[in-house]
């Protein structure tokens, strides 16, 4: 940040063929990396080593122009590889740490603990909305399972949990509300639509012990958080993402792009606010590219507005699910697979991925299976490859996603 250099967020387990994809679609000057990668980067030169991790000098000579504006390139689709990054600005992050703070209301006693990995954008923004108020972070690489992360808790006197549908699901089955923890005070979820009934469960369980909880939405494409709901309104409108943070609004659009006024119009969600990024990068020519979006951001999903003016989710419009809180796309997946010579749909709903593959083979469904578990770094409930005689396609050879469903299949993996 001294050298006012732009940093790209990846994850740690991205595997050495993915991360290879990137040097050659950016040409980084410099990579961080564990030193038990750098067998990886044969051609570049160690220049600093610190904390089991070694600053790389690429070897690159290529060089290129970078926007003044842009400050940081994060993910969009999970773990899959993709070289689609979002361009986010030093405005971006300041307008969206801002809005948090703001709705959270924290201060410099907060002290969250650490439950997402940085390269995430929920992840990231809980680290900047809190650095940005002076408060203090709980750092630990522990999980929900482990015995020391609830000691650390306990011993940090940490104030805020946050975490996707996945790590709520975690908690009810080690039986959270039993738990005693006096320093608790907030828990925040976001990273995808988690089912109302949960969602009621832990508010009600708050509400219960004094404490606050709070639903959130949001986006890579926004930074991070677009929307809350909040903790008044909890138990009564679970399921609900609330309404726009502040300095942002939002707005239904129907398919012609008019807006949709009034309740109860299921339309795309629009957004508006200082917290919409650039645009997006798939290479190093990208970087130089001036703000596209201008602020206004569809959103791809549907949603509904009540009498009161707070949003709810009904559907998605663009091809991606979130499994465990990691958005994956589903389009980079079926190239995944394409590229083995197959021919590969992908469907399915959030924390549940579908392959339906025309081919009839269990062994062959297996080593996919196996394959796409490695390579997305998901768990293997949440995967199931489908034998299916002939993907239904129109007369224009598009897939015809809607009817996989109930298209006949038979399960391989």
């Amino acid at each position: 940040m001294a050298c006012d250099a732009v940093p790209m967020l990846v994850g740690s387990s991205l595997s050495e063929s993915q991360l290879q994809k990137l040097l050659q679609a950016y040409q980084p000057d410099f990579v961080w990396l564990p030193d038990s990668r750098l067998s990886e980067m044969l051609e570049g030169r160690p220049v600093l080593s610190f904390g089991g991790y070694s600053l790389i000098a690429s070897g690159y000579d290529k060089a290129y122009a970078i926007h003044n504006s842009l400050a940081l390139l994060l993910t969009t689709s999970g773990s899959t590889g993709s070289p689609k990054f979002v361009r986010l600005s030093h405005e971006n992050l300041m307008s969206n740490a801002m809005a948090i703070s703001q709705y959270l209301e924290l201060t410099p006693d907060e002290l969250p603990i650490t439950t997402l990995p940085p390269s995430y954008t929920y992840g990231l923004s809980i680290i900047h909305s809190h650095i940005l108020k002076g408060a203090s972070i709980a750092l630990t690489n522990q999980t929900f399972f482990n015995r020391g992360f609830w000691d650390f808790l306990q011993a940090t006197g940490a104030t805020s949990l946050s975490g996707v549908p996945y790590h709520y699901e975690i908690l009810k089955k080690l039986r959270f509300a039993r738990m005693d923890i006096p320093s608790l005070r907030t828990l925040t979820q976001a990273g995808g639509r988690m089912n109302p009934d949960s969602t009621l469960e832990f508010a009600m369980h708050c509400r219960s012990r004094g404490m606050r909880y709070f639903t959130m939405y949001g986006q890579a494409e926004a930074t991070a958080r677009m929307s809350y709901l909040h903790p008044e309104n909890a138990v009564e409108k679970a399921g609900s993402i609330g309404r726009a943070i502040p300095g942002g609004s939002f707005w239904l659009e129907n398919e012609l792009g008019q807006r949709l006024e009034g309740p109860d119009f299921d339309g795309e969600l629009v957004y508006q606010g200082g917290n919409v990024f650039m645009g997006y990068a798939e290479r190093y020519q990208d970087l130089s590219k001036a703000d596209e979006c201008k602020g206004i951001l569809k959103t791809g999903d549907l949603a509904r507005r009540d009498a009161d003016g707070d949003y709810y989710i009904v559907g998605r419009l663009k091809r991606f699910l979130k499994i465990f809180g990691h958005r994956v796309n589903l389009q980079d997946v079926e190239e995944l697979i394409s590229t083995s010579g197959f021919s590969v749909a992908c469907a399915g709903r959030d924390d549940h991925l579908d392959i339906y593959l025309s081919h009839e083979d269990c062994a062959i469904g297996q080593q996919i299976k196996e394959r796409l578990v490695a390579e997305l770094k998901i768990a293997p409930g949440a995967l199931r490859v489908l034998g299916i005689s002939e993907i239904p396609r129109s007369e224009s050879g598009k897939i015809q996603y809607s009817l996989l469903e109930t298209h006949p299949s038979q399960l391989l993996a």
